[in-house]
């Protein structure tokens, strides 16, 4: 495109245009699907397995409007099969665990955002939080994540005051986790509080939550509890549902709730609070839905390609 007769503005833009985009904003090589790191500052650095979990989607760009998606895994699992699309063992010679396909879902979401699994206790009946349960602990665990390890591979350093959102999602035992990133994670880029089929309890800080989600008292916040009838979460779920029902008088169009057997839709995500009685199996809660989840979480768009 010849634009040597054009404007001074209208050159400069041209060769805006032209000027490739930085590693830094996305044009860098593709990343494996699933990283793994240990961290001094992870839930429970030392233990033999990764701290942490990642995954890169292709075109992340750390320069517009970045987000971040944070997961707890629940009992008897680990952060690094949550990611992949098979069941894999998660310890040597022990049972393989859920793939719950949580890279492929975040790729198929087509969202600004990495996708972080932040290992707790691996292959274990136990939702211990670890260092998280610390002031500032999930704070120190992102900055040593950002700048010691992601940054050679994104071609930055992604400084956690600059992301634009964070999501925190929990399945089953992880909602200790997820709790204590609310409570001391020292993010004030939290945005959304995300449970399937994990409000086992921390009724406090969940309750909290969706109270200023349906209120809307100092920023736009979500809050999404997906339960089963097996799960164990029920009675905990509709309890709090009938609590976010009464003080949403005067701010109905802001709650979603369905208790009935229909599988979760699209349109009952576009409210800021949803509880969601769903039909699937409790293990495969983050398999069926993260996706859904992530795309009406208000992330910038990937960059198109």
């Amino acid at each position: 495109m010849d634009t040597s007769g054009d404007p001074p503005a209208v050159r400069h833009t041209a060769s805006a245009l032209r000027k490739p985009r930085s590693a830094c904003a996305g044009n860098r090589p593709n990343v494996e699907s699933t990283l793994s790191f240990e961290l001094r500052s992870g839930a429970f650095p030392g233990s033999g397995h990764p701290d942490a979990a990642v995954h890169v989607p292709q075109g992340f760009d750390a320069t517009r409007q970045p987000g971040l998606i944070l997961y707890f895994h629940g009992w008897n699992g680990c952060a690094m099969a949550s990611l992949g699309d098979v069941d894999v063992p998660c310890s040597p010679g022990l049972d393989p665990r859920h793939g719950s396909r949580l890279s492929a879902q975040i790729d198929e979401a087509r969202v600004n955002a990495l996708l972080v699994a932040i290992e707790l206790r691996v292959d274990a009946a136990s939702g211990d939080a670890g260092q998280l349960v610390l002031h500032g602990g999930l704070r120190e665990l992102l900055r040593e994540l950002f700048a010691e390890h992601l940054a050679p591979i994104l071609g930055c350093v992604l400084e956690t005051d600059e992301l634009d959102r964070v999501v925190v999602v929990a399945h089953s035992g992880g909602y200790q986790a997820a709790a204590s990133a609310v409570r001391y994670g020292e993010i004030p880029q939290i945005s959304e509080v995300d449970l399937l089929d994990a409000f086992y309890g921390a009724n406090d800080v969940f309750a909290d939550w969706a109270m200023q989600a349906v209120e809307a008292l100092d920023r736009p916040r979500r809050f999404v509890d997906l339960y089963t009838t097996t799960g164990g979460t029920f009675e905990r779920s509709r309890a709090l549902a009938a609590v976010a029902r009464a003080a949403s008088i005067g701010y109905a169009e802001r709650l979603k709730e369905d208790d009935t057997d229909a599988d979760l839709s699209e349109e009952s995500l576009r409210a800021p609070v949803v509880f969601k009685r769903v039909p699937r199996p409790h293990s495969e809660l983050p398999r069926a839905y993260l996706r859904d989840i992530v795309r009406a979480s208000g992330f910038a768009p990937a960059h198109p390609e």
